[in-house]
C-alpha cells in the first residue's frame, strides 16, 4: 500500500501536468489525475479521468470510488481573459465543489494543496513591497486567492486535514500543448519578427525591460509542493516558490535575439495580441520554410499573456527566507533555463532555429 494518495485537480495543465510527472515517479505515492478535457499527455503511473467541476453533483459522483485519497492538490483555475481581475465566486465555486466531492468519499484526506501566485501580491495590479513575504498585508482589491485562501483556512478548523499554498511567479516549462507559455510566444514572436526583416525589439513598457523580476522554474515548483505537503513543519502555511534568483529583460533579451541569429532591437513598446494577433499566415509561411510541425499560431503564442507580462514595469521579487527556514534549498538559473527551454522548443520542431 502507498503512503500517499494524490488527488490532482487540472492535472491536463502545466503545473498539474509537472506535479502528475513528479509525484507518479516517486515510489511512495499512487496518483489520480482529472481536468475538464482529456490530457494530452498521458504519464505512466497516473489514474486520468474527466470532471468538471462545475457541477457539484457530478462532482460527487466522479469523486465518491476515490476512497483513498489521503492528499488533495488543486491546479486549476476559472476560465478568464488575460488583464483583467479573474473572478473569485467562480474560483471559488470550483475549490468548493472539489472539497465537497473528496471530503464525502475519502475519510483519511490528511492535506489539501491550493497553488496561488504572485498575483497574491498584486503583482499584475503595480509596484509592490518587495521582497514580499508570505504574511505581507493584502492588496485592497479582489483578489480570488485571498478568498480561496481564507475557505481553507476556515474549513480545515473543524477537519482533520491541514493545508498549504504554494506562490511561484511566471512559469518557466515546456508544453508544447499550451500556448500560455512566455517562452514558446516570444519564440514566435522572435520568428516573425525576422520573416518580416525586423529586429528583435522589446514590445513591453520600458520600465519592464529594466526592472528585476523573478520565474519559477516548474518542475521545482512540482518538487517544492510535494516537499511542502509533506513536511509538517509547513502544515497551515503559505510558502513563495521561484527560481531564487533574479534577472532583468535587458540581460536575457540579447541572448534571445542571437538564438535566431537576428539584430537585437530597441525598446518599442507595442500590444502584442493587437499586432500579431494577425499574423498566422506569416506562421504558416515559417513553418513550411522550417520544416516545423504543423500549428496554427494561436496554439504556440498567447499574446494577451505576453502584454500582461512585459507591461510590468516595477520589480517582482518574492522572499525565500522562510521556505529556506523550513528546509527547502532547491534552486534554478532563470536565464539559461529560459535559454534551454527555448533551444528544446527549436529542436522539437515548434520554433524556428
Amino acid at each position: 500500500m502507498k503512503q500517499y494518495v494524490a488527488l490532482i485537480g487540472g492535472a491536463s495543465g502545466a503545473v498539474g501536468t509537472a506535479l502528475a510527472r513528479e509525484l507518479s515517479l516517486r515510489k511512495e505515492w499512487k496518483v489520480y489525475g482529472f481536468a475538464r478535457r482529456a490530457p494530452e499527455i498521458i504519464l505512466e503511473g497516473v489514474n486520468y479521468f474527466q470532471l468538471d467541476l462545475n457541477d457539484r453533483e457530478k462532482c460527487i459522483e466522479g469523486l465518491s470510488k476515490l476512497v483513498d485519497v489521503t492528499h488533495v492538490f488543486y491546479c486549476g483555475r476559472a476560465t478568464h481573459a488575460e488583464q483583467v481581475l479573474e473572478s473569485s465566486e467562480d474560483n471559488l465555486r470550483l475549490l468548493d465543489n472539489l472539497l465537497n466531492g473528496i471530503e464525502l468519499a475519502a475519510e483519511n484526506l490528511r492535506h489539501v494543496h491550493l497553488v496561488q501566485g504572485g498575483k497574491y501580491y498584486g503583482v499584475h495590479i503595480g509596484e509592490f513591497p518587495t521582497p514580499a513575504r508570505e504574511e505581507d498585508s493584502r492588496v485592497p482589491i479582489p483578489n480570488f486567492n485571498y478568498d480561496q485562501q481564507d475557505y481553507l483556512v476556515e474549513r480545515s478548523v473543524k477537519r482533520k486535514w491541514s493545508w498549504t499554498t504554494s506562490r511561484p511567479n511566471t512559469l518557466l516549462h515546456f508544453s508544447p500543448q499550451i500556448a500560455r507559455n512566455i517562452v514558446s510566444t516570444l519564440g514566435a514572436y522572435a520568428a516573425i519578427c525576422r520573416e518580416l526583416g525586423a529586429a528583435l525589439d522589446f514590445p513591453g513598457h520600458p520600465g519592464a525591460f529594466l526592472s528585476v523580476t523573478q520565474m519559477t522554474t516548474i518542475e521545482l515548483l512540482a518538487r517544492g509542493i510535494a516537499w511542502m505537503t509533506t513536511e509538517p513543519l509547513c502544515q497551515d502555511q503559505a510558502l513563495n516558490m521561484t527560481n531564487t534568483d533574479v534577472f532583468r529583460w535587458n540581460h536575457l533579451w540579447p541572448k534571445i535575439a542571437e538564438s535566431f541569429n537576428m539584430p537585437c532591437g530597441s525598446v518599442r513598446p507595442l500590444k502584442l495580441e493587437e499586432v500579431m494577433s494577425e499574423r498566422n499566415e506569416v506562421w504558416q509561411n515559417i513553418c513550411k520554410k522550417h520544416q516545423l510541425k504543423k500549428t496554427n499560431l494561436d496554439q504556440v503564442a498567447n499574446w494577451g499573456f505576453a502584454d500582461a507580462t512585459l507591461e510590468r514595469y516595477w520589480d517582482e521579487i518574492l522572499s525565500h527566507n522562510k521556505s529556506r527556514r523550513l528546509g527547502f534549498h532547491d534552486w534554478d538559473e532563470s536565464e539559461s533555463r529560459f535559454l534551454n527551454l527555448l533551444k528544446r522548443y527549436q529542436e522539437s520542431l515548434v520554433i524556428p532555429v
